[in-house]
């Protein structure tokens, strides 16, 4: 689907008022940087921060972690492709694709950012959170269906599902840091290529 001129433009006003308040904030700290500051830095009135961010802190927090598609996550309950964990990860993958190309630099800097500073770690690990226990009722309803069904025999379901969600956090985290040792060594990471070869590292392990 192509994308208007008007959502270029306004796609590019965001990324520019999110990098400055980043950068802001690696400068001066948290606490000493305000919405006006940042206003003031990336040429745009309050009105439109407000309208992309609502605050500050979600301006340095970046966007939630996105939902899959409803077509998506029906494909992972119902058709599966492998073992529940690999699906898990490639459903994900997906997800992130469809949100175009991670800035490293922007991702790096906000975690940064982030680890120094206990109410925005609050903040995240809250959002994390609410993700987590989505995730957790998608891939229980996964197990549920292989196994029969709500109220199956198997009342440990639902411990299963978090252990999976538990271990794709795991995954995911393992995927960020190759990813960020990609950039860093400036060769273009390569999305799909580090989740091939994390599934690939997957079966290994599950072999072994």
């Amino acid at each position: 689907m192509s994308i208007s001129l008007r959502e270029k433009k306004r796609e590019l006003l965001r990324s520019t008022i999110e990098k400055t308040a980043v950068a802001l904030v690696l400068e001066h700290g948290y606490d000493n940087v305000t919405v006006d500051m940042i206003c003031d830095a990336a040429l745009a009135s309050q009105r439109t921060f407000f309208n992309y961010f609502g605050s500050k802190e979600a301006a340095i927090l970046g966007p939630a972690p996105a939902d899959p598609d409803p077509q998506i996550a029906e494909n992972f309950i119902h058709h599966p492709q492998g073992d529940v964990l690999s699906d898990l990860t490639r459903m994900m993958a997906a997800v992130l694709a469809d949100h175009g190309d991670v800035d490293m630099t922007l991702w790096t800097d906000r975690r940064t950012i982030i680890r120094s500073n206990p109410q925005l770690l609050k903040a995240q690990a809250e959002r994390f959170g609410d993700k987590d226990e989505e995730l957790v009722a998608l891939v229980l309803r996964r197990l549920e269906v292989q196994h029969g069904g709500p109220g199956t025999p198997d009342d440990r379901l639902g411990d299963q599902a978090r252990l999976i969600v538990n271990l794709w956090w795991g995954i995911t985290h393992h995927a960020m840091k190759l990813w960020s040792q990609a950039a860093a060594a400036d060769h273009a990471p390569d999305p799909q290529q580090i989740i091939d070869d994390l599934l690939i590292l997957l079966d290994k392990i599950k072999e072994a």
